[in-house]
């Protein structure tokens, strides 16, 4: 395979020495051209290469951003079932006994029906409740001590009246439990 090679190239300068000086320069000329737009094309190829190579490496880092987000989402979407799973209280009852554990005095405890929310895969269960004569900081730690229980619930309305003379206040306020519909 060398001794072709030799053979081949010793060929070419014997060819290249018997033409005239004007041949010559136009064959250097020739060659010189199309090694330079062989070697851009190469460049141009390579460029190329690295460019999708990059791209497509970009794409990667977003597939496994969006991946982890997706695992992200559905841990928290786990979670939040869980929590509308786990309990099945009747809020009346859950909010009379956090008030009795706070040394409070209800005076007035309405519960409303059970509302489907959404695509009715979620019911919400509504209390209206009153508190007279509270201090801030009581009002505060029962409210807290009402979301902190099982299940999802949550103060979702409340109003104030504060007696400053007193150092207390009247509140109204709305407590909401959530949960999933028992069977299909």
């Amino acid at each position: 395979m060398i001794e072709r090679l030799r053979l081949l190239w010793a060929d070419l300068q014997a060819w290249y020495l018997r033409l005239n000086p004007r041949e010559r320069v136009m064959v250097s000329t020739a060659g010189g051209v199309t090694v330079v737009v062989v070697l851009f094309l190469l460049s141009s190829s390579a460029d190329s290469t690295r460019r999708r190579t990059e791209t497509k490496l970009q794409r990667l880092a977003e597939a496994e951003q969006l991946a982890a987000g997706y695992a992200e989402a559905e841990r928290a979407r786990k979670q939040a079932e869980a929590a509308l799973t786990s309990s099945d209280l009747s809020l009346p009852t859950y909010v009379d006994e956090r008030g009795k554990k706070a040394g409070l005095d209800i005076p007035s405890l309405t519960p409303h029906g059970d509302i489907p929310v959404g695509d009715g895969r979620i019911v919400q269960t509504n209390v209206d409740l009153t508190l007279t004569d509270i201090s801030l900081p009581r009002l505060v730690d029962f409210l807290g001590s009402l979301e902190q229980g099982p299940g999802v619930v949550r103060v979702t309305n409340l109003r104030i009246e504060p007696r400053p003379k007193d150092g207390v206040l009247t509140a109204w306020t709305t407590v909401t439990a959530y949960r999933l519909k028992a069977g299909p």
